[in-house]
């Protein structure tokens, strides 16, 4: 008989990831893409294959004829659907809202599971109180643009809300009924983490079903800000207008009648009222009151990055003043929406705001794309993109090479500048918004032969956006030069870890793995040293592998010498990891995605320990999130610097 989880181990039953197998669909464009081995997933054998030590205890099996926590009532995003799409901006445009299939008030949201929604029961089994501080402690700009995206689309799901359990017991009564088809508590605290994360598009659509039963001042602001940003003042306005007397008491409503009066020209009303106003909350926000001088033929004061909000950005923009010097550096997200719709604001700044929204996986890539394209540059910069790029750096520089890839129509000037740009914008940080906006330009070169030097650069980049045909049909070519070009083959085994996470390729151990050409931060940085820092490298790389349910040999680098792992980030945040382990164990699937969201904090994914990722990665593989987890790991791959 099998022992219980809390008679066997406890709390250490919590770390248990049964990893269970699965294929992904690998059509390859060439036979000779990534290995000579098979290309079938190492992952479809019989056996589950554990990431965790066989000494921890799995949970018990539930009879198969009950239902348990780990057997959803609805069925979980599809996990095979193409990879294409890994990276993307989510898309909200064709989504028709069924408000009267909402569960109920607090389960409000716009995505069911065809349209990339986690289910109607992504909070089943987990309790109100602990999942509302989970999402209370969601880093507001979180770096992964994996997770980033799939925790927008669990707080956008339409989901029968938690239920909180210490709720008396006994059946539920009309008056139950009626409290909670009036509270909003939930829905207002999902769309917080959605503003303070800078959805705007999701979040807009989502406050358009919320009804007006529900709306508090916060939630109309949130409705108000929304339009401001999007340079839909006149919506914007009549939205004040209906609601500011409804909260005559919150001072947001009184300073953004003032902006409408003075948008609409009726200058006398709008003075009277700035007075009012100021007798009323003299102390008030110090950021309005100095914008608010633009109305009266003064420049704005005291406005910075830190205290700009969509109102006094609507009110520069209506103005026809610059913005606060940093916002594009420093702001918060949701602002840049606003700065990018400014015709005031500097093309660099817009451009800026842009790349910082593309990288967050917010906007697609041709939106940064255009704002590069809309840079000015003089001659001598057109000239010689690729000095003058390198002598004017930061963003500007990084402009300048996309513009003179897009301009090129040789192959072999295209992609010379292509690398330079990807090379750029990875030692930058900006490496996800880069290859986004420069697919349509990787697309039109061919994988021959002749660019066997640009194929390193041109797999590394289709494999970050999940085309993994067009990146199996460069490695071919690598491969082919390889046999007379030492270099080509090199570069060819250091793509390899590449192939495995997507399901093709052999086994890593006893793998040595190269620093790519591609400038990147080191997996354990300098200390570890080349040996440790490979070492490192494969550590991290059959970790990742193992977490997607792929068999790799327990030959872990360094295990008898203890050579592996200098240098490594600490592992921390020990008790969400196994908070961590038991939600995805108990197929608690938004939960699990809330706090894999925080073991990895708001660095890049590749930041974090080995292991984290291991349990981020394996958790959401084991709940059916099948492409979430394989994008997570080639994140994590890129920002580590595999």
């Amino acid at each position: 008989m099998n022992a219980s989880r809390a008679d066997c181990c406890g709390l250490h039953a919590a770390i248990r990831l049964i990893v269970m197998p699965q294929r992904l669909a690998l059509p390859l464009a060439t036979a000779l893409v990534l290995s000579s081995a098979s290309l079938s997933p190492a992952a479809a054998q019989e056996a589950p294959i554990s990431l965790f030590p066989p000494t921890v205890a799995e949970p018990e099996a539930a009879p198969e004829t009950e239902q348990t926590p780990s057997q959803p009532e609805s069925t979980p995003p599809d996990s095979s659907r193409p990879d294409s799409s890994l990276g993307d901006t989510p898309q909200y445009e064709g989504i028709q809202v069924d408000q009267l299939e909402a569960l109920d008030s607090e389960s409000l949201g716009i995505l069911e599971p065809d349209f990339g929604g986690l289910g109607r029961d992504a909070w089943a089994g987990s309790d109100r109180g602990f999942v509302q501080a989970l999402i209370a402690a969601l880093p507001g700009d979180p770096a992964s643009p994996t997770l980033r995206a799939l925790t927008t689309r669990l707080l956008l799901s339409n989901a029968q809300a938690p239920e909180r359990r210490d709720k008396a017991a006994g059946p539920a009564t009309l008056a139950d009924a009626v409290a909670g088809s009036q509270d909003s508590t939930f829905l207002r605290l999902r769309a917080e983490r959605l503003y303070a994360m800078g959805e705007l598009a999701g979040l807009s659509r989502l406050l358009d079903i919320v009804p007006q039963r529900l709306d508090d001042s916060w939630l109309a602001q949130a409705r108000v800000d929304g339009l401001l940003l999007q340079a839909r003042d006149e919506e914007a306005c009549t939205q004040v207008r209906t609601v500011v007397a409804r909260f005559p008491a919150e001072p947001y409503w009184a300073r953004a009648l003032v902006f409408c009066l003075f948008s609409a020209e009726q200058r006398d009303q709008a003075f009277l009222a700035l007075d009012l106003l100021r007798e009323q909350d003299p102390d008030g926000d110090p950021a309005f009151y100095g914008a608010s001088n633009l109305f009266i033929g003064g420049e704005p004061d005291g406005l910075t990055a830190d205290t700009a909000t969509p109102l006094t950005l609507a009110m520069l923009r209506v103005g026809k003043a610059a913005p606060p010097a940093g916002l594009a550096e420093s702001g918060a997200p949701l602002l840049l929406h606003g700065l990018a719709a400014m015709d005031q604001a500097s093309a660099l700044d817009r451009a800026m705001a842009m790349e910082r929204l593309v990288q967050a996986a917010i906007l697609p890539g041709a939106a940064l794309a255009e704002a590069y394209n809309a840079i000015p540059f003089d001659a001598a910069e057109l000239a010689d993109p690729l000095a003058r790029a390198e002598q004017a750096g930061g963003l500007r520089g990084r402009a300048l090479l996309f513009h003179a890839a897009d301009s090129e129509n040789i192959a072999s000037a295209k992609a010379e500048f292509l690398i330079a740009a990807l090379t750029a914008a990875e030692a930058a940080g900006r490496g996800h918004a880069m290859t986004r906006a420069v697919q349509p330009l990787l697309e039109t070169l061919a994988p021959v032969l002749e660019l066997a030097w640009f194929a390193p650069a041109a797999t590394r980049s289709f494999y970050r956006v999940g085309q993994f045909e067009r990146a199996g049909a460069w490695a071919g070519v690598l491969r082919v030069d390889g046999l007379k070009n030492p270099d080509s083959q090199a570069a060819y085994e250091a793509l390899q870890p590449y192939a495995r996470l997507v399901g093709g390729g052999e086994p890593l151990a006893a793998r040595e793995i190269a620093a790519p050409e591609i400038a990147a931060p080191e997996v354990g940085g300098g200390e570890a040293g080349e040996g440790g820092a490979s070492e490192n490298r494969l550590l991290l790389a059959m970790i990742l592998s193992r977490s997607l349910g792929q068999d790799e040999p327990a030959a872990w680098p360094g295990m008898l010498d203890g050579s592996a792992g200098a240098g490594l980030p600490p592992l921390e945040n020990l008790s969400q990891l196994l908070a961590l382990g038991d939600a995805a164990a108990a197929g608690r699937r938004g939960e699990s995605v809330l706090l894999a969201a925080l073991v990895l904090g708001d660095g890049p994914a590749g930041d974090a320990h080995p292991l984290a990722l291991g349990y981020a990665v394996s958790a959401l593989n084991t709940l059916g999130l099948g492409r979430e987890a394989r994008a997570l790991a080639l994140e994590s791959a890129f920002d580590a610097g595999l």
